[in-house]
């Protein structure tokens, strides 16, 4: 007898937290979807085809980001391929306002010090103007 896969809220978060945010990735500090606080609500139903009906809402960090395709294909296809789910819908909240607050605490913590560890090992920079070349 095959073992039952449960598909639950926290498994739906696991799954779309796999799906990275290129901002996070130049950041130094990669963080999926949930470690991003762009995840609204999720709704996991009894399908009447025998199945799981997964139902996801996001944001993203900026309502112009040009990635609202990629994220909402690729939670779509990730959903989709859990045992048992025989429908996704995602929907994207273009009235989520995102705030750095909304980012997930562990990785707040891993991001604060990624940089207090990039900014030990920076040099000092200085601008000074000069006027044009060969101007003195």
């Amino acid at each position: 007898m095959s073992e039952v896969y449960e598909v639950t809220e926290d498994v739906v978060r696991r799954v779309l937290n796999t799906i990275v945010d290129p901002c996070s990735i130049t950041a130094g500090v990669p963080a999926g979807m949930d470690d991003m606080g762009l995840i609204g609500e999720i709704a996991v139903v009894d399908d009447v085809a025998a199945g799981r009906h997964v139902s996801v809402t996001f944001g993203l960090t900026d309502p112009t980001c040009m990635l609202l395709g990629a994220f909402a294909n690729e939670a779509r296809e990730r959903l989709r391929a859990l045992p048992g789910v025989t429908a996704v819908d995602v929907t994207l909240d273009h009235t989520m306002e995102w705030t750095p607050d909304l980012l997930a605490p562990d990785y707040q913590e891993r991001l604060s010090a990624h940089r207090a560890e990039m900014r030990c090992t920076l040099p000092l920079v200085s601008v000074t103007s000069r006027g044009r070349s060969g101007e003195h």
